[in-house]
């Protein structure tokens, strides 16, 4: 046990580390992907379904992630995928046909998609109670720092006479090399027991109110923080302002999730949640209030949606992390990962479909009905955690 102990620290911080730059070269090579194929004339269908197989791939891991987990362990699933990814990447080096790049760019998704589950199942499990909160929304600040790192990585790449696509790869391997040492990391052995339905519903019992929690949050994140710039735009927006909007929309994802992790290992778990709720729907309220002055409301609207919704995701995976452990963890962190992914694959297309029939009134007034049915489920979901079995390691 003395032998592992130096080694838990390095985990705490390494697994974030490593993971912006993972993400960073995920989205620089998409982004150089989505305008190289604009750029020769592709149609935006075609454009699309690149970028659909990327999260494609992530939805199929998230699907089959604790098995792979349960086989090879946190550290080997870990690295693994990153090498497949950063394999997948180099293929797209080659300049292969349209089928051949859809194909390498779902198995870079399906690498993704594996270490997001394995990183963030590990580091929930690992962090001590007390920090684990502000570790986990560190985790989540790397996802948004590298969403954002990536694209505008790219022009500077150009500038620089960098193939984008050399760079995405470029990082990938970095934080492959980064990632080594977590592999002499020790965790804990695999106890050798047959399933059993009883212990399967017991983490299901615990996970799926919180999922569902997860799952209305993303779909108001994705259902219109995404859309806010192109809704400005219909709403006499410049593509300038537009587009920096979406930079707003995307600071709030990537800033906000420490502080609230950070707060609810102050202040609990349940007022920081009904926090979060709260401004989620103040923030679509005042849309529908005020839509007859979009310009002044977009802003702070985009900021806490885009960041207060991911914060609901940090919060769900702390609870989580609180109160499962192992293989429990890990499936349930796969179930959360597909919940959240189908929602951010839906909604944008919900929002459009209602900002088109409804207005931006209408977008709002259903958003603000979609935040009151998290804000029920939460409670619902918080509100009697002394009934669940502890199953931290089931």
């Amino acid at each position: 046990m003395a032998e592992a102990a130096p080694a838990f620290p390095r985990r705490l911080w390494l697994i974030p580390a490593v993971y912006f730059l993972f993400v960073a070269a995920e989205f620089v090579v998409l982004t150089q992907l989505a305008l190289s194929l604009t750029a020769a004339g592709a149609a935006a269908l075609t454009v699309g379904a690149l970028a659909s197989a990327f999260w494609a791939g992530i939805f199929v891991a998230s699907l089959g992630a604790h098995g792979v987990v349960q086989r090879l362990g946190h550290a080997r699933c870990f690295l693994a995928a990153m090498a497949a990814a950063a394999i997948a990447v180099a293929a797209l080096l080659l300049q292969p046909p349209y089928a051949g790049a859809v194909l390498a760019v779902a198995v870079m998704g399906l690498g993704g998609g594996l270490v997001w589950v394995s990183g963030e199942a590990w580091l929930a499990e690992a962090a001590p109670r007390e920090r684990r909160g502000l570790l986990i929304g560190l985790f989540e600040t790397s996802v948004g720092l590298g969403m954002l790192a990536g694209p505008a990585l790219l022009p500077l790449s150009l500038r620089a006479g960098l193939d984008p696509m050399a760079l995405g790869l470029g990082l990938m391997l970095c934080g492959l090399g980064c990632a080594v040492p977590l592999r002499g990391v020790a965790e804990p052995a695999a106890e050798a027991v047959a399933p059993d339905a009883a212990a399967a519903r017991a983490w299901r019992a615990v996970a799926l109110p919180l999922v569902a929690v997860a799952a209305a949050a993303g779909l108001m994140e994705s259902g219109v923080s995404s859309l806010l710039p192109s809704i400005s735009m219909r709403l006499g927006f410049e593509l300038q302002t537009a587009a920096f909007l979406g930079a707003v929309v995307g600071a709030g994802s990537a800033f906000m999730q420490a502080p609230f992790g950070a707060l609810a290992d102050r202040i609990g778990l349940r007022p920081t949640m009904a926090l979060a709720w709260v401004l989620v729907l103040a923030a679509t309220a005042a849309l529908g209030v005020w839509a007859a002055h979009p310009q002044q409301m977009l802003w702070p609207v985009g900021f806490v949606l885009g960041g207060v919704g991911g914060a609901v995701y940090t919060l769900v995976v702390i609870e989580l992390g609180h109160r499962l452990g192992g293989a429990a963890l890990v499936q349930a962190m796969g179930l959360l990962v597909t919940a959240y992914t189908a929602g951010t694959v839906g909604g944008p297309a919900l929002g459009g479909w209602l900002f088109d029939q409804a207005g931006l009134v209408g977008l709002a007034l259903a958003m603000t009905a979609c935040g009151a049915v998290g804000a029920a489920l939460a409670w619902r979901a918080l509100r009697r955690p002394a009934t669940v079995p502890d199953l931290s390691r089931a």
